[in-house]
């Protein structure tokens, strides 16, 4: 898979001393980047498609144990569903360094009940000139200490549209929200 822009935000951790006089101002990474892909149409083809993949990063030196993400997701006109339970088996330890990744569309879109039977029904050109909004943040733990660490919610409007007058392509625009 090509890798298209990146959308990232770098989100604050309280209190984590790398030694004296050194602290860490962030610990997850939260990112949403469009990767170029394809998936195949009902009539068989393959149509060259934007993926949107949300990503954690662990950038402490320390593991992050007991993390827990979460996401929601709003269709436009539509309501904001909590789609967390669709992040299989994530809960649990991100070694430093490490990275989670999902497919926004494979798996949230799909989680939320106004846009999974559209999406059942007429395949992916059910999402196309939508905007969703989607918002992640986690919830983790440090070795040691006993408090769960929120972290900040990142929010992202996302669309998928055609590609040029030739209707084959799928396009994705990623826009960064407001806190």
């Amino acid at each position: 898979m090509r890798r298209l822009p990146l959308v990232h935000r770098a989100l604050p951790m309280p209190d984590l001393t790398d030694g004296p006089g050194q602290r860490r101002d962030r610990c997850l990474a939260v990112a949403l980047q469009s990767v170029a892909s394809s998936l195949r149409a009902s009539d068989g083809r393959e149509v060259p498609f934007a993926r949107a993949v949300l990503t954690m990063r662990n950038e402490c030196p320390a593991d992050l144990i007991d993390l827990v993400p979460h996401a929601s997701l709003g269709q436009e006109a539509g309501t904001i569903q909590d789609v967390s339970h669709a992040f299989p088996g994530a809960t649990g330890t991100l070694a430093p360094g490490g990275l989670l990744r999902w497919d926004v569309y494979e798996l949230l879109l799909p989680a939320h009940p106004g846009t999974a039977s559209k999406i059942h029904m007429f395949g992916y050109r059910a999402a196309l000139n939508w905007r969703f909004d989607l918002a992640a943040w986690a919830e983790y733990r440090l070795p040691g200490v006993t408090e769960v660490l929120p972290t900040p919610v990142a929010r992202w409007a996302l669309r998928w549209s055609l590609a040029g007058a030739s209707g084959g392509a799928i396009a994705l625009a990623i826009e960064e929200q407001p806190e």
